[in-house]
């Protein structure tokens, strides 16, 4: 019964994840499809560049608050007395599933046919909920990454490994390992672009400039 309360509470955090305000906000403002207009990416980046910088910044604090309050409700109300996994106590094991759920959720809704966004907003919200210093290892990961590699795939995985280490020795828990390699799987192939060779994608020093990196690219 337990088991089936769990996954419930993750399947349903995948559904909350995978509502897409920023694409609501954008056909409810301007009538336009964030899916057809400019990096067809149904994100805040895309509202802010093609829609509404104002609206854009809501749909990003909408998509940051489902990452932030789906963790911090799982982990503050479900039981922390059973250590289940890799010494993580039920409510930390959960919410942590629960947060990751929220990102996939974004990035592959079923709401918009599995397309979605890339997960960056409800990342933040996740990670920042469960730790407020995981924002500085992520901000310190990826400026590493948008400096020296000049490429957003390794700025993002930076930007993962960074305060999922921390985590892991901070809180003494192999978990946030677990959670490092999950969030890659789910996030890295949202920044992969199809019209390039995987090659390229991950290459180094990709782009010209830093400017370069945050132009949206139709992937």
């Amino acid at each position: 019964m337990i088991l089936f309360e769990d996954l419930l509470i993750i399947f349903c955090s995948y559904l909350i994840g995978a509502i897409p305000f920023s694409y609501i906000i954008g056909k409810a403002v301007s009538g336009k499809r964030l899916t057809e207009i400019g990096d067809r990416n149904p994100g805040g980046w895309n509202l802010i560049f093609n829609v509404s910088k104002t609206w854009g910044i809501l749909g990003t604090l909408l998509d940051f608050g489902k990452g932030y309050l789906i963790y911090f409700f799982v982990y503050r109300f479900l039981s922390a007395d059973n250590i289940l996994f890799f010494g993580a106590s039920h409510n930390q094991l959960i919410a942590m599933l629960s947060g990751v759920a929220v990102v996939a959720g974004h990035n592959y809704s079923p709401y918009l046919k599995f397309g979605g966004g890339k997960g960056l907003a409800a990342f933040f919200g996740f990670l920042i909920a469960l730790n407020p210093w995981t924002l500085l290892f992520i901000g310190a990961g990826m400026l590493l990454g948008i400096l020296w590699a000049k490429n957003m795939i390794w700025s993002v995985t930076m930007g993962i490994l960074f305060p999922g280490i921390f985590l892991y020795l901070y809180l003494d828990s192999a978990i946030y390992l677990f959670m490092v390699i999950l969030l890659i799987l789910v996030m890295i192939p949202k920044q992969i672009n199809k019209s390039l060779r995987l090659s390229t994608n991950f290459k180094f020093r990709k782009e010209k400039t830093i400017k370069d990196l945050f132009t949206p690219k139709i992937r």
